[in-house]
């Protein structure tokens, strides 16, 4: 398992990954209260997620999409705030969904 922050094993856990074809893309390895997920089909387009300074059960996030052939060739195409799981869930669904 990965060395992160209990918020985000647990938060992990709770999407229930395996089930939902998700993996994790981790490019912050550093920062345990952040992880990126990612669909297999497209390691690049990901979610960026993190509980730093978050209360139990909310989060930050911003979902990634490549612009270039470079791991750092990136655009935030959404994000959102302090979200509940529901909404957080809610983005991750959208923008790992396979097009």
């Amino acid at each position: 398992m990965l060395e992160k922050d209990e918020s985000i094993v647990e938060l992990l856990a709770r999407l229930s990954m395996d089930e939902r074809g998700w993996v994790i893309e981790d490019h912050w390895n550093a920062d345990l209260m952040a992880v990126g997920i990612a669909h297999p089909s497209d390691r690049r387009r990901l979610v960026y997620v993190s509980t730093f300074g978050k209360e139990n059960g909310r989060y930050d996030y911003a979902c990634e999409v490549p612009t270039g052939p470079e791991p750092a060739d990136f655009a935030t195409s959404d994000s959102g705030e302090d979200v509940e799981y529901r909404a957080l869930l809610a983005a991750i669904e959208r923008h790992l969904t396979p097009r």
